[in-house]
Parts: C-alpha cells; sequence; structure tokens
C-alpha cells in the first residue's frame, strides 16, 4: 500500500513539473509576443523617391510606418557624387545648363535631413525646383542621375538602409554625422 501511496505521489509531482514547464513556456512565448507587437507599433518605414507635379520636380524621402525614424546619415547623390552643400549643387547647374540659365539657391530647395526625426507620414524635400524654363533644363538633363540614400532607426534601436526605390534593408546601426 506505500508502495502505491509513493508511486501515485511520484506520478502526480511529475504531472505538476510539466504543467510548471509548460505554463514556463506559454509565458515566454506570450512574452516574445508583446515584445515583437511593441516593435511592429512604432516600426519606421521610410521611402525616397523622385517625383514629378505640375509644380515641379522633388526628391522626397517618407515616412510611410507607424512610428518616427531616427535618421542618421541622409546624402543626395548626382551621378554618384555626393552633394554636400549648396555649393556643390550651384556648380553642378552651372556646369549642366551654362551661366545664362543657371539658378542658385533662391529658386531651389535643397535640405539636409541627417540626424532628425521624421514622424509617421511626414514627407521632407532633399532637393526641389518649381518648374521654368531654366529648371526644365537643368532637371530634363540631370533627373535620372540624382539618388539619394540614408540609414534610419525605430525608437528600439533597430535600424536599416535605404537608397532610392529600393526596400530598406536590416542595418547593424546608424553612422551620425556631427
Amino acid at each position: 500500500m506505500k508502495e502505491l501511496r509513493t508511486s501515485a505521489g511520484s506520478i502526480l509531482s511529475i504531472f505538476a513539473i510539466v504543467i510548471s514547464l509548460s505554463a514556463l513556456g506559454v509565458s515566454v512565448f506570450e512574452v516574445t509576443s508583446l515584445k515583437d507587437q511593441q516593435k511592429a507599433s512604432v516600426w519606421p518605414y521610410l521611402e525616397v523617391s523622385p517625383t514629378y507635379s505640375s509644380a515641379g520636380f522633388e526628391i522626397k524621402v517618407q515616412n510611410k510606418g507607424i512610428g518616427p525614424a531616427l535618421l542618421g546619415d541622409v546624402k543626395l547623390f548626382h551621378d554618384g557624387q555626393h552633394l554636400a552643400s549648396s555649393q556643390e549643387l550651384d556648380a553642378l547647374i552651372l556646369t549642366t545648363i551654362g551661366p545664362d540659365r543657371a539658378f542658385s539657391y533662391d529658386t531651389y530647395r535643397a535640405r539636409d535631413v541627417s540626424n532628425s526625426v521624421l514622424s509617421p507620414g511626414e514627407d521632407v524635400v532633399l532637393f526641389g525646383v518649381p518648374w521654368t524654363a531654366d529648371t526644365r533644363a537643368f532637371v530634363e538633363q540631370t533627373a535620372f542621375k540624382f539618388s539619394a540614400e540614408g540609414c534610419f532607426c525605430s525608437v528600439y534601436e533597430d535600424c536599416w538602409t535605404v537608397a532610392d526605390d529600393r526596400v530598406p534593408e536590416p542595418a547593424k546601426a546608424c553612422r551620425k554625422t556631427s
């Protein structure tokens, strides 16, 4: 009779351990799922694209995600050459359409958005011009040679790189410019 009680007690103990381990597994799964849901609730998704409209030509960065995008380096290129300043843009305009038709920063818009935050739904123009005879001549010769690339992170420090119309790719971290 004593052996029967001992084996019944052992079976109940083993059963309790199995239930406890199952509960632990479910708890770990729930925590992982909750963490993934939290990350998804603040997921930024950037697109970099040229835009043509009746108003003019623009190269935009837009956050189409549901969370803020913490921007690292964001760069504008022409024919593979980084355009780091308005002087470089002025020189490009001058060499492209000549001194008689050249326009300057009073006509175009250019903005460095590196190390800033882009809210969900927000877009910023990296470079843009309204349509005039001179800007149209410039865009016709250069538009397909413009590109942009950048790095951005979520508030949970998950990072991606994005360039032109390509899908963002995961990155380890974003380099910040000083």
